[in-house]
């Protein structure tokens, strides 16, 4: 048994430190770690599977006791080695250390126990996961200096004296496992006679002790784990590896943006407990742990390093305690973590005149776009971000080239939005009930509304095309008349719809291929009246051309 829960020791430490290092097939064995097990199972789990780790921990400690203290924490079998090396002559196995507690230790145990729940329940899973072994791991492997060295420092500390203080005096995880193995059928049992005479300490002559545990050659049941090297390297970057090229600073954001799958910033924030798994395993090394004090370690996208890639769904997949949902491939685009902001006093175009447009060509959804400047009102070049397509992926800010801060940056939802497209006659059906609650023109791109104006005759419609949304849109507009429809072919409309369209309208959309239906069609769009024809409409009653149309309504407008 002894020999059987080294290999198992050896297998599951090796592969949970493998895990951060992004091993292919190693992240199972975070899943069983008992802090995620607990949160995925008793933190509003979705599926009866979410429970199935935590139910498997509870079984194997009911029937061999603290075998997952023994054999699974990783920061348990780190313990017992450090503990080894500062104990090698005494030989002792573990399981005569088991002494009857203190109530000091009782006390200390129980008051750490009760403080990590109280954190977990009240939704501060950062803070909890200061006290979680598998977490604390987390971030001795991910986290840079200091964090990283204190980490390091406090387990070798806590093997002097008596050895493994953090596991038989503050593990909350411990406590609790240690709770149920008192029920266990298998459970290590000291042999008769022994109490708590400590001797085996001092010469490991214990008077209790048989011959085969001397000749065991002093290899406690822990000591599977040889050795865990600690990675705390600072990343330089480089600009062909020659030159060190700037980095921006990190703008002060209204709020954190959390990685794709998080849902709810408190219900996040109450199921992270702040591992560092998804960190060390971000592809573009855009995760990065937060250094406030609530969301301690807890993921946040940081985008001076890289930015979150649309085809990426990692951080989703390898989450064990299920704080970020599994997101599939064609469903990561349609999350929307955020929305960027422009600062027109940063950009470089408006400080020195540069001809940047490096956010607008990264932009991955093409939710961004330039305003030329005019001359006639001596207005700058101005940027406009599409909230309803950004995504928040930071691809932009990453991209900015102004400094010391980044002229665009993102600010991120408190509760992340999954757009997804709907059937195109779902779509307009969606978008005749805006036109029922008050719209006068409602435009949809790729399954989603994209924007909606009110007001009288053509201003809705140029609003649009002033705002470059009618873009491969659906339009969908209370009236359509000829200087309505010139405005959607001007402004390179996929589809229009209308509850009323005139036959010109209805000729000039069909000469320049587009789709189009009307709930009506009439001869004619009248005024307010309804006693004579509409102004708008005898304005461009001789041009067919729609651009030449646009630019009539244009000076009929001011007018």
């Amino acid at each position: 048994m002894r020999w059987f829960k080294i290999i198992v020791a050896v297998v599951f430490a090796g592969a949970v430190v493998a895990a951060f290092f992004g091993v292919p097939f190693t992240s199972a064995a975070t899943w069983i770690q008992a802090g995620p097990a607990a949160v995925a199972a008793l933190a509003a789990p979705k599926h009866w599977s979410d429970a199935v780790p935590f139910a498997a921990i509870i079984l194997i400690t009911v029937l061999f006791g603290r075998f997952f203290c023994e054999s699974m924490c990783p920061l348990g079998i780190l313990q017992s080695f450090i503990n080894w090396l500062f104990h090698p002559k005494t030989h002792v196995r573990r399981v005569c250390t088991r002494l009857p507690e203190t109530r000091a230790q009782i006390i200390v145990r129980w008051t750490t126990a009760t403080a990590f729940v109280l954190l977990a329940v009240l939704g501060f899973g950062a803070l909890a996961g200061l006290m979680e072994p598998y977490a604390i791991l987390g971030k001795m492997l991910t986290m840079t200096l200091p964090f990283a060295a204190i980490g390091v420092i406090i387990i070798i500390l806590s093997a002097f004296g008596k050895g493994r203080i953090w596991c038989n005096w503050l593990c909350p995880i411990g406590t609790f496992i240690n709770l149920v193995a008192k029920i266990a059928i298998f459970k290590n049992k000291v042999g008769a006679g022994c109490s708590n005479c400590k001797a085996c300490f001092a010469a490991s002559k214990c008077p209790n002790a048989k011959a085969s545990d001397e000749e065991e050659g002093g290899v406690t049941r822990r000591e599977a784990l040889h050795g865990v090297a600690v990675l705390a390297a600072t990343e330089k970057l480089t600009d062909g590896g020659f030159a060190p090229v700037s980095l921006p600073g990190v703008p002060a954001r209204p709020a954190s943006i959390m990685p794709p799958g998080a849902g709810k910033r408190s219900d996040f924030e109450r199921k992270c407990i702040a591992c560092q798994l998804c960190v060390a395993n971000c592809p573009s090394q855009t995760l990065k742990p937060s250094t406030s004090l609530k969301n301690f370690g807890q993921p946040e996208l940081d985008f001076r390093y890289g930015y979150c890639r649309i085809a990426c769904t990692k951080c989703g997949e390898i989450c064990p305690t299920g704080a970020l949902e599994k997101l599939q491939d064609e469903m990561r685009v349609h999350v929307h973590m955020g929305h960027a902001i422009w600062k027109k006093d940063l950009c470089v175009r408006n400080v020195n005149g540069d001809a940047c447009t490096a956010c607008i060509r990264k932009c991955p959804v093409q939710a961004i776009h330039l305003i030329p400047a005019n001359k006639e009102k001596s207005t700058p070049d101005a940027i406009v971000i599409d909230k309803a397509k950004c995504i928040g992926c930071g691809a932009c800010e990453h991209v900015c080239p102004a400094r010391p801060m980044p002229a665009i940056f993102i600010k991120g939802f408190n509760e992340q939005r999954v757009v997804r497209p709907i059937s195109e006659a779902d779509l307009i059906d969606e978008m005749r009930v805006q036109l029922e609650k008050g719209a006068s023109v409602v435009a949809a791109r790729d399954g989603v509304i994209i924007a909606r104006e009110e007001g009288r005759g053509v201003a809705p419609i140029m609003a649009l095309l002033d705002a470059r949304k009618l873009r491969r849109a659906i339009v969908f507009d209370k009236v359509i008349g000829k200087a309505a429809a010139a405005v959607c072919v001007a402004g390179g409309a996929r589809k229009v719809v209308a509850l009323v369209m005139s036959n010109d309208a209805a000729e000039l959309l069909n000469a320049n291929g587009i789709e189009f239906m009307a709930d009506k069609t009439v001869d004619s769009i009248l005024n307010r009246t309804q006693k004579g024809r509409c102004p708008m409409e005898n304005a461009v009653s001789e041009i067919n051309e729609p651009n030449k149309i646009v630019e009539r309504l244009r000076k009929a407008m001011k007018k």
